[in-house]
């Protein structure tokens, strides 16, 4: 059998990264392509980033695969549906994983996807293939993560099973199977730095309800200190790299483990910086230092909101105080602070979308990122309002975070939110530092003017 594992995200397709220029390779599928390649089993992987999907299409005509694995994600939803429609036409098998595909099993497998695996894919799509060696695609009983259809078209879903594996006994990810210098090319371009990505852990034990946890469940798994040094050092070797980017859900978890992994960074003499995901509550002063003392330059943290009410509602478990008693300690020791803002929760009213507003200007992170609230299925946002979701078209035609929630404000009113919040921000930065008058006055008659648009539209709703 001859296997290829693919993503289908195209860099040329995404506006708002073309415009930022910051991308990461499939850590994901360089995973599953080790652990393949551990048990003897031949595989490709097809990395689209840098590709086009008829490049992809040519490629597949050419390697003629009888498997492909197809990694789901929110972003790649209209890109896997033309996928399954080839695999179809050429019948290959379709295997989908991923959180998109995990949370829509009946969807993707009535829409002609072959076999779709949840949770981490690499010993239930080792299970499968060497299932499938002698047995049909409608045959897969009994394989933990795995639903497929039988021959009768009827749905099967085997059941989930955590992962019993260590990650310390998963192989470091293939990354010689992809053309790792595009990516480090690319952000030495761009940004002047070769930046690569790496994880420690894996999933998230906190319980944000709009955060997706469709992967790993409610826990969290870190590989030791000793073997993130060692592929550490194997990087180096071999890529160079300037920067890392440790692409953990949240990475100052635990104290012990930093200190641990501090001494024997130390210990090795490697020093490299990187940013990170982070926690306001995760962050007392003995984890800021030993950050900084590992090169964490950059930190970013969910604040989400400026409304406590609103914080209390997502089950943040973290407050205004902690927040920006973390962005205080960040500040004292020189590591940048960017946050994530959240805007259209369920249950915001106007004063809530005023304190957020308020609160990132007097916060005044280093960098923040906003977004309007969308209900993921799998989480427990989804469940609670279901009743409520809007669905603009059919399940094919639209995106998940394309979802309206029902009699909360239209989005023109979050777009000048978001808006006021910029101005806001840099009105004070100005301000601070004495900088340009003019631009001062620019920025406080555009908050006026979003002002206008908000009390306009702020008796408008969804639904």
């Amino acid at each position: 059998m001859k296997i290829v594992l693919t993503h289908a995200y195209f860099l040329e397709e995404d506006e708002n990264e073309k415009l930022i220029m910051k991308p990461h390779p499939p850590l994901g599928l360089l995973y599953l392509s080790a652990h393949l390649k551990r048990n003897k089993v031949d595989v490709d992987v097809y990395d689209a980033t840098f590709a086009s999907f008829s490049g992809l299409i040519d490629y597949l005509d050419q390697a003629e695969p009888d498997i492909i694995g197809i990694h789901c994600n929110l972003l790649t939803k209209y890109n896997v549906l033309k996928l399954i429609c080839y695999c179809q036409k050429n019948e290959i098998t379709s295997i989908l994983g991923g959180p998109d595909a995990s949370t829509q099993i009946d969807e993707y497998l009535n829409f002609g996807a072959d076999i779709i695996i949840s949770g981490e894919g690499e010993e239930p799509l080792l299970a499968v293939l060497k299932t499938l060696q002698t047995n049909t695609k409608n045959e897969l009983f009994d394989i933990p993560n795995v639903s497929f259809k039988t021959i009768e078209g009827t749905i099967v879903n085997n059941g989930l099973q955590a992962s019993r594996h260590r990650l310390d006994d998963y192989p470091f990810p293939d990354r010689r199977a992809i053309n790792l210098d595009k990516y480090l090319d690319t952000w030495e371009s761009h940004h002047g730095q070769r930046t690569i990505s790496l994880i420690t852990a894996r999933g998230c034990a906190f319980t944000c309800k709009w955060c997706s946890h469709s992967v790993y469940g409610f826990t969290h798994r870190r590989r030791t200190p000793a073997n993130v040094v060692q592929e550490l050092k194997i990087l180096i070797a071999e890529y160079n790299p300037t920067h890392l980017w440790i692409a953990d859900d949240v990475f100052t978890v635990n104290t012990h483990w930093l200190r641990k992994f501090q001494k024997l960074m130390q210990e090795e003499n490697i020093y490299l910086p990187f940013e990170c995901i982070g926690r306001a509550d995760r962050l007392d002063e003995d984890i800021v230092m030993l950050l900084k003392e590992l090169g964490c330059y950059r930190i970013w943290i969910g604040a989400e909101s400026g409304s406590q009410k609103i914080l209390d509602a997502m089950s943040r478990k973290v407050s205004k105080s902690q927040i920006t008693q973390s962005r205080q300690l960040c500040k004292q020791y020189g590591i940048e602070y960017g946050i994530f803002v959240m805007f259209g929760y369920p249950g915001e009213e106007l004063e809530d979308i005023y304190d957020t507003i308020e609160f990132v200007r007097d916060l005044q992170p280093d960098q923040y990122l906003t977004t309007v609230a969308y209900p993921l299925r799998g989480t427990k946002l989804f469940e609670e309002i279901q009743d409520q979701i809007i669905y603009p078209s059919g399940w094919t035609d639209h995106l998940q975070r394309e979802l309206e929630i029902k009699n909360r404000f239209i989005r023109p009113l979050y777009s000048y939110a978001i808006k006021k919040t910029a101005s806001e921000y840099r009105k004070r930065q100005l301000s601070r530092s004495n900088g340009n008058k003019i631009k001062q006055v620019y920025h406080s008659l555009r908050s006026v003017y979003c002002d206008y648009r908000i009390k306009q539209l702020v008796n408008v709703r969804t639904g």
